[in-house]
């Protein structure tokens, strides 16, 4: 049996001098409502006068090739970077400052992707113990189909719970 003391740590790792590594959070933002929620909720496991790492995540959809118009094999690079300032820059630095605001650090990334691949291997790359994600609201057609069919559309934050290694956290 393990005794959990009230400072979070067990009776052996107290009596060891043992020192435990706090919880590392992956925080995905989209700019949106919803990722306001995340952020607060983030905010919320962040224990007073404690610090915890942070990683802030923005994800940029990667455009189809056919949509880049002949541009996609020489100007890829140049087609990301401007979709990372243009897009993403935006959504992380207004949640990078919430978390400045009370005072948090963290580590922001912005990264151009498949949302879901792009959060489980960031995830994997920073070591995260952790990762919060928002669901977006389901509309007309996510609440009809399982009612009408029993077919379900899958979300980023479901596909993601599904396939972590790590715990999710779905905010809605």
């Amino acid at each position: 049996m393990t005794l959990l003391q009230s400072n979070g740590q067990t009776e052996s790792q107290r009596t060891s001098g043992a020192t435990v590594r706090p919880a590392k959070l992956l925080v995905v933002v989209d700019g949106s409502e919803r990722a306001g929620r995340v952020i607060e909720y983030a905010l919320g496991l962040v224990p007073n006068g404690k610090q915890r790492e942070i990683v802030l995540l923005g994800v940029v959809r990667q455009p189809d090739d056919a949509r880049l118009r002949g541009y996609g094999s020489f100007k890829r690079d140049q087609i990301n970077a401007h979709l990372k300032d243009a897009l993403g820059r935006r959504s992380i630095s207004a949640a990078a400052r919430r978390f400045d605001q009370a005072g948090v650090a963290h580590k922001d990334r912005i990264e151009v992707g498949d949302p879901v691949e792009t959060i489980l291997r960031v995830a994997n790359e920073e070591g995260c113990d952790l990762i919060l994600v928002a669901d977006a609201p389901a509309g007309v057609v996510r609440r009809w189909l399982p009612k009408a069919i029993g077919l379900s559309l899958a979300t980023v934050a479901g596909q993601v719970a599904q396939r972590a290694v790590v715990p999710v956290v779905v905010v809605k």
